[in-house]
C-alpha cells in the first residue's frame, strides 16, 4: 500500500515518535497515555461507538472520556484496547521501528512503524517493502495526535483539495 504524502526528512521525527508512543501504550496497556495521544475527533468517535455498542448515555461516555476518575472510564478504555488489539495482534506491537513521516500537508501526516526492528537501524535499503503499522496523524493544539478518521486520505489523498476536484 502506498502511503500518501511526501517525506520531508530521511530520519524519524516527532510525528513518528508520538505514533510509536501510542503503539507502545496500547501494547503495555497504558490506556490513559494512549487516549491522550488521540485527536479530539478520534476520541469523540470512540466515545460514540462505545456508548452505542453498550447503550450508554452519550453524556456519561463523554464524562468517562474526559474525567480520569470517572467510574466507567476503565471499561471504555478497555473496550478501545480490545478493539485495537483485534486489528493489531499484541505480538505485532513489539519490535516496532519508526520510519520517516509522510506528510500530506502541514496538519496531516502518516507515520509508518515497521515490524521486526530488533536493533538500532538508522537506514533501510531503499525500495525495500516492509510490513508495519500505518497511523494517520493530525497536528492539533500544537502536537501530533493519532487521527483514526484520517484514513480518508488513504482512499482519496486529494479529497479536501478543491483544485484536484476541478481537474476530475
Amino acid at each position: 500500500m502506498r502511503i500518501p504524502g511526501e517525506k520531508r526528512s530521511p530520519f524519524p521525527d516527532e510525528c513518528g515518535n508520538r505514533a510509536g508512543m501510542f503503539a507502545e501504550a496500547m501494547r503495555d496497556g497504558d490506556m490513559d497515555l494512549a487516549w491522550s495521544l488521540l485527536s479530539k475527533e478520534t476520541r469523540g468517535m470512540r466515545m460514540g461507538v462505545w456508548a452505542t455498542r453498550y447503550r450508554i448515555d452519550m453524556q456519561v461516555a463523554y464524562r468517562a472520556g474526559y474525567n480520569q476518575g470517572h467510574p466507567m472510564r476503565e471499561a471504555m478504555l478497555e473496550d478501545f484496547r480490545t478493539t485495537v488489539l483485534g486489528l493489531w495482534p499484541l505480538e505485532d506491537l513489539t519490535d516496532l521501528g519508526i520510519s520517516p513521516t509522510s506528510y500530506v500537508d502541514d496538519e496531516h501526516a502518516f507515520a509508518f512503524l515497521p515490524f521486526g526492528i530488533t536493533e538500532d537501524n538508522t537506514e533501510v535499503r531503499r525500495g525495500r517493502a516492509m510490513n508495519g503499522l500505518i497511523l494517520p496523524m493530525l497536528m492539533e493544539d500544537g502536537e501530533w495526535r493519532i487521527d483514526l478518521p484520517g484514513w480518508r486520505f488513504m482512499e482519496n489523498p486529494n479529497a479536501d483539495d478543491p483544485k484536484a476536484k476541478e481537474q476530475e
